[in-house]
């Protein structure tokens, strides 16, 4: 527990550093590391990829991702890099064909394009006005999911969600977790209101907190189904206690792309 509690100090204060201390351009620098992190982790640690060239390539993939989205001029030019990112993970099967199975190159462009592509979009919400308060809000549904889903379990839990994922996880947690989400979701755009001017929609955004619990508690039961597939324990070390990227950030893969579409339609961004 102790471990637990050092590493997440750590990693908060690392965040803060980055994001309220630091120019922007360090924010889109730290997304692009922690996504070349979690495609090492999807791929080549996770044992999925049995391919160096295949986990080399994810990896750089996933590196330069955010930087197209980061950077406004070379936003253009995303699409162009997700098309030549599939072809050149073809093109290194047709290369090692009998070497390389089809997973290995799906599970590639996957930790290489597809999961920067979803995580990105918090370097969209931080180029908003006020976007370095913006961007704790698909944090705040997920974390807040957890949270409430793990106490509702503890005290109140009796019915098994889906004990052959996720043995622990019970109905009453998911429900406990989508209500603390949408409570804390609440409070934080009347924050937001109050401090910054921001046009809140309380329907739209309860609405969206609803929607963004749930995707919160997919990502978190997707992400365990490839574990338990491939019986991975963590998909990395990064952070003692926790593991690694992707079993920190799991159920944000969804809820962030998700938080920039409901503020986009909300009008709030």
């Amino acid at each position: 527990m102790l471990t637990r509690i050092i590493s997440a100090i750590v990693a908060i204060a690392v965040f803060i550093g980055v994001v309220y201390f630091l120019p922007p351009v360090c924010f889109t620098l730290t997304v692009a590391a922690v996504m070349a992190i979690a495609a090492y982790e999807i791929t080549l640690g996770s044992g999925i990829v049995r391919n160096k060239p295949l986990g080399i390539i994810s990896c750089a993939f996933a590196a330069i991702v955010p930087l197209f989205i980061g950077f406004p001029m070379l936003e253009k030019y995303l699409f162009a890099v997700a098309f030549a990112g599939l072809v050149l993970f073809f093109c290194a099967w047709l290369a090692q064909y009998g070497k390389v199975s089809l997973v290995m190159v799906l599970s590639s462009f996957f930790g290489g394009v597809v999961l920067p592509l979803l995580f990105s979009m918090i370097l969209k919400i931080r180029a908003v006005p006020h976007g370095e308060f913006w961007i704790l809000f698909p944090f705040v549904a997920a974390w807040m999911t957890d949270t409430g889903a793990y106490f509702s379990g503890f005290f109140f839990g009796k019915h098994k969600l889906c004990e052959n994922i996720s043995p622990k996880k019970t109905v009453e947690g998911a429900i406990g977790g989508t209500v603390v989400c949408i409570f804390s979701l609440i409070a934080f755009g009347m924050i937001m209101e109050k401090s910054f001017g921001a046009d809140i929609n309380i329907t739209l955004l309860a609405i969206g907190a609803l929607v963004l619990s749930v995707l919160a508690q997919v990502g978190d039961l997707s992400f365990s189904i490839i574990k338990r597939e491939y019986n991975i324990k963590d998909y990395g070390k990064l952070m003692p206690g926790h593991g690694g990227v992707l079993d920190r950030f799991d159920s944000t893969m969804f809820t962030i792309p998700f938080s920039y579409i409901l503020l986009i339609i909300g009008g709030i961004l």
